[in-house]
């Protein structure tokens, strides 16, 4: 679905269960829209959402970690008839540039490590694979922990 008019929003409380829909339809084992409140009430200033004529098609919520002034996206995704369109790498810049202002220094993530993709994408932000987590989704497949360092551009 080809369409140019895309909002880049901060995340609402309404916008929930809606986010939760999209986190449903794009992974085999999503989070929950109990975890996905919980996680934008805690950070709102890290949550974003893409919008399509008014209906949302995809989603950035990050959180804090325990290391001062590091991000954590927890989860990223855009609808499938939405996808090579450029809205991911739209939304992580977005998000990027936001943490910037907010002063963070670095941002870590997960991915999938078959997941060849997300991967290329999050290289070409500079995330770099810090380490392999052992049988980190449900189904046992293992992740990547990456890591970006904003001096490191």
């Amino acid at each position: 679905m080809e369409n140019t008019n895309y909002l880049l929003r901060h995340m609402m409380e309404e916008d929930i269960s809606k986010v939760y829909e999209v986190e449903r339809k794009s992974f085999p084992f999503p989070f929950g829209e109990v975890l996905i409140g919980n996680i934008f009430y805690a950070a709102p200033e890290l949550c974003f959402i893409i919008e399509s004529e008014g209906n949302i098609i995809g989603f950035l919520i990050g959180g804090y970690t325990a290391i001062p002034k590091r991000a954590h996206i927890l989860s990223i995704a855009v609808l499938e008839d939405f996808r090579g369109q450029g809205l991911g790498r739209r939304i992580l810049t977005y998000f990027l540039n936001s943490i910037g202002k907010l002063g963070y220094l670095s941002v870590k993530l997960e991915v999938n490590i078959d997941n060849h993709k997300a991967i290329k994408l999050y290289e070409e932000f500079n995330f770099k694979i810090d380490s392999k987590i052992r049988k980190y989704y449900q189904d046992g497949t293992d992740a990547y922990l990456m890591i970006r360092v904003e001096n490191e551009k």
